[in-house]
């Protein structure tokens, strides 16, 4: 019998070469596995198969699945009005309200305001809130129904709830005259000029803190040459 053992030792030598090339490629394959420290998907890929890479390199852009950020900007003087976290202090932002309007169907969600950016925008003169929507991607059960993703670079309609106020009366914004005054209607019919104080303006009404009393008549109607004591034949608004 012939006895080749150089040759066994060679293919021995081959053999455990082979195997040490597999674990190498096994540990350097879990080396190229990348682990994000928060939920997300990935948004672009950034390498190719077969590329080599430097430590540092960037190999994807990803965003996060457990909540979205919403950039809202708003008048300066309005940021008196809502509840806006600051750095170091334990306290709860305004409610958002989200609405996004896709064909003929509309879906809601609830944010917070979280914080505020620190500085205004120059083109607009502009204050920004960001207010933080949880579960963009409908992962938690009870927010299945959405049916709909929140994904980055949406348009959407953003509502913030302000502060209550009380003891206030609003107003038609029609019904506000020069120098903040309304037009009162006594039991005799007699006009009469009032000053009001008004502690906000909106868009179709004003918020008139002091100046009414309960149950007075305001005149909605523009009149010409309107004076005090002027006698008028007042007709209440149909739904009034």
């Amino acid at each position: 019998m012939v006895v080749y053992e150089p040759q066994l030792k060679s293919a021995k030598a081959q053999r455990d070469a082979a195997l040490a090339n597999v674990k190498l490629a096994e540990l350097n394959l879990k080396r190229t596995r990348v682990f994000a420290p928060f939920n997300c998907y990935i948004r672009s890929e950034q390498l190719g198969i077969g590329q080599f890479l430097n430590a540092g390199s960037p190999v994807a852009a990803v965003a996060g699945t457990d909540q979205v950020e919403i950039v809202v900007p708003l008048p300066l003087d309005e940021l008196s009005w809502l509840q806006v976290p600051r750095n170091g202090v334990s306290q709860k932002g305004s409610i958002a309200k989200v609405e996004l309007q896709s064909g003929s169907q509309v879906y809601h969600w609830q944010g917070r305001i979280t914080r505020a950016l620190g500085e205004i925008d120059p083109r607009n003169r502009m204050a920004r809130v960001v207010v933080t929507v949880d579960d963009p991607f409908s992962q938690n059960e009870k927010n299945t129904k959405l049916l709909k993703d929140l994904l980055p670079g949406m348009f959407v309609e953003v509502n913030l709830q302000g502060e209550e106020i009380s003891d206030v009366v609003a107003v038609p914004r029609g019904a506000l005259h020069d120098n903040d005054t309304v037009w009162i209607v006594d039991d005799e019919n007699l006009l009469h000029i009032r000053a009001v104080d008004i502690l906000r303006r909106e868009r179709d009404e004003v918020l008139v803190l002091s100046g009414l009393n309960a149950g007075e008549k305001i005149v909605l109607t523009n009149l010409s040459g309107a004076a005090e004591g002027m006698l008028l034949r007042p007709q209440l608004r149909e739904g009034n």
